[in-house]
């Protein structure tokens, strides 16, 4: 990158990832149909092999809330990653612009010469 290019990194982007994974509502309608389907008793009434069956869903539905519960932590981190990742952004592109302008001497002030 020479003297005068600028860099800007998107940080609008990084604050929506954060805003979109923040919402774990999706993950919450989901968990709250697998602990329907885990608690219903007697679901396969008098069929042969019912009670099995229903161990079966119910294990099948304890081990999804497991795994949901494990996607809820990583999209938490997700969301709270993205959003430090937007921060640093901002800062960098603040500090970038300051460096810029010393460089430029743009900053209001005197210029800088390198003493030798």
């Amino acid at each position: 990158m020479s003297a005068g290019d600028t860099e800007h990194h998107n940080s609008d982007e990084l604050y929506d990832v954060q805003r979109r994974t923040g919402d774990l509502d999706g993950l919450g309608q989901m968990r709250k149909r697998f602990v329907e389907i885990a608690s219903v008793d007697g679901v396969f009434g008098d069929v042969a092999n019912g009670t099995a069956a229903e161990s079966a869903l119910a294990g099948a539905a304890d081990a999804m809330l497991t795994e949901l519960e494990r996607a809820g932590i990583s999209v938490d981190n997700i969301a709270g990653n993205a959003g430090t990742a937007g921060e640093i952004a901002d800062m960098t592109d603040e500090e970038a612009a300051l460096q810029q302008k010393l460089v430029t001497g743009n900053s209001g002030g005197g210029r800088f010469y390198e003493a030798v």
